[in-house]
């Protein structure tokens, strides 16, 4: 898991370039784009998905993980709260039943938490736990990209 800030991209300079590009076309994307939907970067390897969830109480909220794709979620608009964990059960990693590269599941240990602000970024790697869109205080509604990354390409 890394977490940053689009304004202070120089603190963030020993992620990939690549990651900072993708982060920069996702701005662009959100800004060029009022429609929630898909949108490509490069084909299926790297996309985008522009969305405006409502935030959810903690415990309403299921925690995930993905197998092939890594997560670099930019929040737009809104609050939002993500809990994450570094211990995924290899049990969880190895189940055959993922739909469209999520596993949605609720035992989590040793969860932590972290809110973001517009401008906030999160990144999580393939078979890292996390839950988001969890409310900060109160829910609300976000407006958020979330790049897709297919392993392939980290």
């Amino acid at each position: 898991m890394f977490f940053g800030n689009v304004n202070r991209l120089e603190w963030s300079t020993f992620l990939p370039a690549h990651f900072l590009s993708y982060l920069e076309q996702a701005q662009k994307i959100a800004a060029e784009n009022e429609e929630n939907g898909r949108y490509d970067i490069d084909g299926d390897k790297v996309f985008c998905v522009l969305m405006t969830p409502e935030t959810e109480p903690r415990e309403d909220r299921k925690t995930e993980i993905h197998r092939d794709h890594l997560d670099i979620q930019l929040l737009l608009e809104g609050e939002e709260t993500f809990g994450y964990s570094i211990e995924t059960p290899q049990a969880l990693l190895d189940k055959p039943d993922y739909t469209n590269d999520v596993l949605l599941f609720n035992e989590v240990s040793n969860e932590s938490f972290i809110s973001l602000r517009a401008g906030d970024f999160i990144i999580f790697y393939p078979g890292e736990s996390h839950r988001p869109q969890c409310a900060t205080r109160e829910p609300m509604a976000l407006r958020k990209i979330v790049v897709k990354v297919h392993k392939s390409m980290i």
